[in-house]
């Protein structure tokens, strides 16, 4: 995001984060889960499905660093080397291999902010199932307030996925790139924040890098052309992503682009 000014979700996503963990560190479980049902509904796809046999206790990733859930990115860093100089200092590495591989695990999670929050919703709904707050099938909605559990419903009610997407979105989803959760955040964010742009939301979110985004965008316009059809977008897209292929350019190998195409492609991604 570099110091582009923050969006309206950035700043959303920021004041829910303090609460969540304000609240957690607090033991406010009511609290808690109001703060995790309203950022589910901006990113159900940082909260998969429980798991509901053999779950093992998630790892609180703040108790390996021995710091606070409220601590900033600088301050889990700074847990990190603490607490693996501490274990190279006093133990040998390959005797404790498990304890520096958590180590390491909870560095690098607690450094990136998309999987801090991943990490933060899915060891407070933990939390929140076993302090009874929320029903054991990990619905984000206090216990009191569920009036017939016998229904079927998500982790949270959420907002329904719209009927029209955008053709960037359509795009991502017939690429496999992104799929029903990935699909509901975009929605949701869009509604929240309408005047940024879905690229923007897109990259964000890091569904795909800005190389990927021009061949997107180069797709979108070749398809409204009829110069390609989604079929065979999807085979170059696959390329793309598996082989580094540019996809303007498997098009072209495989005789579905005049080479031109290509080359512009080329000119716009420099």
């Amino acid at each position: 995001m570099g110091t582009a000014p923050k969006n309206k979700i950035e700043l959303e996503s920021q004041v829910l984060c303090a609460a969540l963990r304000q609240s957690w560190a607090g033991t406010d479980p009511q609290g808690s889960a109001t703060s995790a049902r309203e950022l589910y509904q901006l990113f159900p796809d940082l909260l998969p499905p429980p798991r509901l046999e053999g779950a093992g206790r998630l790892i609180n990733y703040y108790e390996v660093l021995h710091v606070t859930p409220q601590v900033s990115s600088g301050m889990a860093v700074a847990g990190f080397f603490r607490e693996a100089k501490r274990l190279l200092r006093a133990q040998s590495v390959k005797e404790h291999r498990e304890d520096y591989n958590r180590i390491l695990d909870a560095g690098f999670v607690l450094r990136k902010p998309r999987l801090r929050l991943s990490h933060d919703l899915m060891v407070v709904r933990g939390w929140l199932i076993q302090t009874k707050t929320i029903p054991e099938d990990g619905t984000l909605e206090l216990v009191a307030a569920v009036r017939e559990p016998e229904a079927e419903v998500q982790l949270a009610k959420t907002q329904p996925i719209v009927a029209e997407l955008p053709s960037l979105v359509r795009l991502l989803k017939e690429a496999q790139i992104i799929g029903p959760a990935e699909v509901q955040a975009l929605t949701a964010q869009m509604a929240l924040a309408p005047e940024v742009p879905i690229e923007r939301l897109v990259l964000d979110s890091g569904y795909v890098t800005q190389q990927e985004m021009y061949s997107l965008k180069l797709a979108e316009t070749l398809l409204e052309q009829g110069k390609i059809t989604m079929a065979q977008f999807q085979v170059a897209m696959y390329d793309e992503r598996t082989s580094g292929i540019r996809m303007a350019e498997s098009l072209q190998v495989r005789g579905w682009l005049p080479v031109e195409v290509s080359s512009r492609q080329s000119e716009e991604g420099a």
